[in-house]
């Protein structure tokens, strides 16, 4: 197969504004993922808030004693008078400088406003998310037999997904995967044909220096042509798709694929956004939930993730407000004394409206306009403890909500922490979409690399723009 010529395009600015210092940023966050995917097509997102929104009345503590907590740990809280007073000078700092809306013209996947509990609920996304878990199963069956099952134990509770295969060998049987150069590498040049399908494998990766499109297709079944998926898959990429209690399935899945291709085995770079237990999730159903902080934090440490950082590597864990939470990445025997990672940067997201009010009052008790993304430093050999840095920098990042568990990526803003950005290793742990050069691992990591969340930059729908 021949090499296409790469469509040379234009890369758009994810950052909107961003101070001398780069203490202060704007992000756009549909854009800063395509960016980062090197895709010069729109990611499909939510309709913009314009209004800050009215907490509902159930997260309301009822009882006085409730709400006296509540007012202790959130209003009054040194932390959050800390996060408070930044946070109120970054979006004055910023409104001096913007005019205009705080994100980019957005393409909608919805037809109208759907901020609030079900923003992102909807079939094609129900369908999605049922899938890859439906897919992730066949890793898992490799794994230890032994080790903690999330799954089992959601079968001891009566908790059941949607598809939940009996044989997790049947996934590999019943899906077949076939690849060819996505449309944006070719620039509308003649290309080979779709290669043979493979049966269905849960890692991959793409070596090409242009994306790649992959089809998972369901085996044809009495002649009859069975669904189809479409994903693009970004230069250099690698993905495992397995849910992160397998920590077996992935070691050994990335023996084998770091194998292949000589890929590096530590990285430079190590970014988590775990499912931390919280009050809409829980409405929602994830599975995550199950179990609630004590699983979550063993599930964690079982993952060992230090094993795989390199000397010096930057680590960063999304957390929400909550100081318990805190605790158990920060706190003795917490996730960065275990990793030996040391604390030295704290990175504050405001979620704001389009005309830059945070989009919850930042002194609501139960929701918080803001999440932390606690940046540490790995020791430089093996026989160093690190500890936090004395003076912990702090930086805000403000940036207009999307669809519910979209983050701004921080791609490139993290890569002037590296050494080279040019030249480096990256994981993402609980990823939700590739980012190309990255390595990525997680039950959803195919979710916003599918067709239905893209369309052409080119195309005009008005009915799907706001």
């Amino acid at each position: 197969m021949s090499t296409p010529s790469i469509s040379p395009s234009l890369p758009r600015p994810s950052v909107l504004y961003q101070n001398e210092d780069q203490t202060v940023t704007l992000i756009d966050i549909p854009t800063s993922i395509a960016v980062a995917q090197g895709r010069s097509d729109t990611l499909l997102s939510t309709s913009p808030l314009d209004a800050p929104i009215e907490p509902k009345e159930d997260y309301r503590p009822k009882s006085q004693k409730a709400k006296a907590n509540k007012a202790r740990e959130s209003t009054e809280g040194v932390q959050h008078a800390e996060y408070k007073a930044l946070i109120q000078q970054a979006l004055a700092e910023i409104s001096t400088h913007v005019s205009g809306p705080w994100c980019a013209q957005r393409r909608l996947l919805y037809p109208g406003p759907q901020h609030g509990e079900s923003m992102y609920i909807d079939d094609p996304e129900k369908e999605i998310e049922s899938r890859l878990r439906e897919w992730a199963a066949s890793t898992e069956s490799k794994g230890d037999e032994t080790a903690f099952d999330l799954q089992k134990m959601m079968a001891s509770l009566g908790a059941t997904s949607e598809r939940d295969p009996t044989v997790a060998g049947t996934v590999a049987r019943n899906w077949v995967t076939s690849y060819r150069p996505a449309r944006e590498a070719t620039n509308g040049a003649q290309v080979a044909k779709t290669v043979s399908k493979e049966p269905w494998m849960s890692s991959f990766h793409n070596p090409k220096i242009y994306p790649l499109e992959m089809t998972i297709s369901e085996r044809a079944v009495n002649a009859m042509s069975g669904p189809e998926y479409r994903f693009t898959i970004p230069p250099r990429s690698t993905f495992f798709l397995s849910d992160s209690t397998h920590s077996e399935a992935f070691r050994a899945s990335f023996r084998q694929v770091t194998d292949e291709y000589t890929l590096p085995r530590h990285f430079d770079l190590v970014l988590l956004d775990p499912p931390w237990p919280n009050r809409s999730a829980k409405r929602k159903g994830a599975y995550e939930q199950v179990g609630g902080m004590p699983y979550l934090k063993k599930m964690l440490l079982r993952m060992d993730l230090d094993n795989y950082l390199e000397h010096n590597a930057l680590v960063g864990v999304w957390i929400t407000n909550k100081e318990s939470l805190r605790q158990h990445v920060l706190g003795p025997g917490g996730l960065f004394e275990t990793w030996n990672v040391g604390l030295i940067e704290e990175w504050i997201w405001v979620k704001t409206t389009t005309n830059g009010e945070p989009m919850f009052d930042i002194d609501t008790a139960m929701r918080k306009p803001y999440e932390i993304l606690l940046l540490a430093r790995a020791a430089p050999n093996a026989w160093t403890t690190v500890t936090q840095a004395p003076t912990v920098k702090r930086r805000v990042i403000a940036a207009v909500p999307d669809i519910h568990s979209r983050k701004p990526c921080l791609k490139e803003l993290l890569e002037s922490y590296l050494p080279d950005p040019t030249d480096y290793s990256a994981l993402e742990v609980f990823s939700r979409c590739l980012i190309s050069g990255w390595t990525s691992w997680g039950n959803e990591v195919l979710k916003y690399n599918w067709d239905h969340y893209w369309v052409s930059t080119a195309s005009e729908d008005p009915l799907r723009s706001y």
